[in-house]
Protein backbone atom coordinates (compact mmCIF):
# COMPACT_ATOMS: atom_id res chain seq x y z
CA UNK A 1 0.00 0.00 0.00
CA UNK A 2 1.10 3.86 -0.28
CA UNK A 3 -0.17 6.80 0.30
CA UNK A 4 -0.69 9.92 -2.05
CA UNK A 5 -0.87 12.87 -0.53
CA UNK A 6 -3.26 16.16 -2.24
CA UNK A 7 -6.21 14.21 -2.71
CA UNK A 8 -9.57 16.03 -1.97
CA UNK A 9 -13.20 15.05 -1.43
CA UNK A 10 -15.26 17.57 -2.23
CA UNK A 11 -19.40 17.36 -1.00
CA UNK A 12 -22.18 19.34 -1.46
CA UNK A 13 -25.69 20.04 -1.84
CA UNK A 14 -27.80 22.51 -4.05
CA UNK A 15 -29.07 25.53 -1.96
CA UNK A 16 -32.14 26.03 -1.94
CA UNK A 17 -33.24 23.46 -3.85
CA UNK A 18 -34.41 25.03 -7.60
CA UNK A 19 -37.85 25.74 -7.17
CA UNK A 20 -39.03 24.13 -10.69
CA UNK A 21 -36.89 21.53 -12.72
CA UNK A 22 -33.85 19.71 -12.06
CA UNK A 23 -30.81 20.99 -10.06
CA UNK A 24 -29.12 20.29 -13.53
CA UNK A 25 -31.56 22.37 -15.80
CA UNK A 26 -30.96 25.54 -13.84
CA UNK A 27 -28.76 27.60 -15.48
CA UNK A 28 -26.93 28.48 -12.39
CA UNK A 29 -25.94 24.83 -12.59
CA UNK A 30 -23.25 26.10 -16.34
CA UNK A 31 -21.18 27.70 -13.89
CA UNK A 32 -20.27 24.63 -11.87
CA UNK A 33 -19.28 22.68 -15.07
CA UNK A 34 -17.40 25.35 -15.90
CA UNK A 35 -15.14 24.96 -12.39
CA UNK A 36 -15.17 21.11 -13.05
CA UNK A 37 -14.16 21.85 -16.13
CA UNK A 38 -11.27 24.42 -15.23
CA UNK A 39 -9.73 21.87 -12.75
CA UNK A 40 -9.80 18.93 -15.43
CA UNK A 41 -8.13 21.09 -17.74
CA UNK A 42 -5.64 22.20 -14.86
CA UNK A 43 -5.02 18.61 -14.56
CA UNK A 44 -6.88 18.30 -10.71
CA UNK A 45 -9.92 16.73 -11.23
CA UNK A 46 -10.19 12.94 -11.35
CA UNK A 47 -13.82 12.36 -11.02
CA UNK A 48 -17.30 13.98 -10.45
CA UNK A 49 -20.85 13.50 -10.34
CA UNK A 50 -23.94 13.32 -8.34
CA UNK A 51 -24.40 10.84 -5.68
CA UNK A 52 -27.74 8.93 -6.57
CA UNK A 53 -29.04 8.00 -3.32
CA UNK A 54 -29.40 12.17 -2.24
CA UNK A 55 -31.32 14.10 -4.62
CA UNK A 56 -29.37 17.20 -6.03
CA UNK A 57 -26.10 16.13 -4.22
CA UNK A 58 -22.82 15.34 -5.71
CA UNK A 59 -19.00 14.67 -4.88
CA UNK A 60 -15.81 15.54 -6.88
CA UNK A 61 -12.22 14.55 -6.33
CA UNK A 62 -9.50 16.81 -6.80
CA UNK A 63 -5.78 15.64 -6.89
CA UNK A 64 -3.71 18.64 -6.20
CA UNK A 65 0.14 18.25 -6.59
CA UNK A 66 1.56 18.01 -2.93
CA UNK A 67 1.14 17.76 0.49
CA UNK A 68 -0.91 20.15 2.61
CA UNK A 69 -3.35 21.32 -0.47
CA UNK A 70 -6.16 21.70 1.86
CA UNK A 71 -6.63 25.30 1.96
CA UNK A 72 -5.85 25.18 -1.84
CA UNK A 73 -8.52 23.05 -2.76
CA UNK A 74 -10.96 25.09 -0.19
CA UNK A 75 -10.29 28.15 -2.30
CA UNK A 76 -10.41 26.99 -5.29
CA UNK A 77 -13.92 25.02 -4.58
CA UNK A 78 -15.68 28.33 -2.57
CA UNK A 79 -14.05 31.02 -4.82
CA UNK A 80 -13.73 29.74 -7.97
CA UNK A 81 -17.02 27.96 -8.35
CA UNK A 82 -18.85 30.43 -9.05
CA UNK A 83 -22.03 28.33 -8.43
CA UNK A 84 -20.72 27.82 -5.06
CA UNK A 85 -19.42 31.89 -4.07
CA UNK A 86 -23.15 33.33 -5.33
CA UNK A 87 -24.76 30.75 -3.18
CA UNK A 88 -26.11 28.15 -5.60
CA UNK A 89 -24.35 25.30 -4.30
CA UNK A 90 -22.98 24.57 -0.97
CA UNK A 91 -19.14 22.39 -0.69
CA UNK A 92 -17.22 21.22 2.46
CA UNK A 93 -13.88 20.35 1.11
CA UNK A 94 -12.11 17.58 2.82
CA UNK A 95 -8.68 16.11 2.66
CA UNK A 96 -8.77 12.06 1.87
CA UNK A 97 -6.09 10.16 2.53
CA UNK A 98 -5.48 7.48 -0.17
CA UNK A 99 -4.22 4.44 0.87
CA UNK A 100 -4.56 2.67 -2.54
CA UNK A 101 -5.66 3.54 -6.09
CA UNK A 102 -5.30 2.34 -9.54
CA UNK A 103 -4.15 5.50 -11.28
CA UNK A 104 -0.87 5.80 -12.30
Amino acid sequence: MTTTPGWRCCTGPARPAPATGTLFEDPRFAEHVAFLNRMREAGYLVAAGPLTDAAGEGMTILRLPGAGQLSTATRLATEDDTSVSAGFLSVMVRPWQVVMHALR
